[in-house]
């Protein structure tokens, strides 16, 4: 325990954030909630993230700092995590999710898609949206999570021009879920 609070000291102030600011905190989660398990994400899609929320100055001005710190890298328009960075962010990822208590109503929330042939792009950043909110691929184009759809979702989605190609349900049986339940540590 006394390595990750020197860690996160360390981490913290590395980026020029006080200590003890539950912004700052707050800030580094949401980051890595969107940069988990992405390569490279586009500025369009930062910039919708960041719309997204109500502090966009300072979720920006730490999104600044990170790449000034060597976090994050920006290069032609697109932004990718480093070595370091991705450490930091696996590291603040597995503590919310030992922190964090589940708490499940039964129900699992899909969301189907059908993107045309020649609309790539659309579909990597439908896949991507879909990833930064925690969901699970079930299918090609089935995804799946136990949680409320967040109205943060579903307004990014439309934002993007992507709703046309989703559907999104919510159901109480899917055969087979062990492994979802497994995955999403429900059990």
């Amino acid at each position: 325990m006394k390595t990750s609070l020197y860690y996160n000291y360390v981490i913290i102030n590395k980026i020029n954030m006080a200590k003890t600011s539950k912004d700052a905190y707050r800030h580094i989660r949401e980051w890595s909630e969107f940069f988990k398990d992405l390569k490279w994400i586009s500025e369009k899609m930062v910039d919708a993230f960041i719309a997204g929320h109500k502090q966009k100055k300072y979720l920006k001005q730490s999104l600044a700092r990170l790449i000034k710190k060597g976090f994050i890298q920006k290069r032609d328009n697109k932004l990718n995590l480093t070595l370091w960075g991705l450490k930091f962010f696996r590291q603040r990822g597995l503590k919310q999710k030992v922190k964090r208590k589940k708490v499940w109503d039964g129900r699992w929330r899909l969301i189907s898609f059908d993107v045309p042939g020649g609309y790539n792009p659309e579909r990597d950043r439908l896949r991507s949206i879909l990833k930064t909110f925690g969901f699970y691929q079930l299918h090609k184009s089935v995804w799946v999570c136990p949680n409320f759809l967040a109205e943060d979702l579903w307004r990014l989605i439309v934002k993007e021009k992507l709703d046309k190609y989703c559907k999104a349900m919510v159901v109480e049986i899917i055969e087979g879920d062990e492994e979802l339940k497994k995955y999403f540590d429900l059990e």
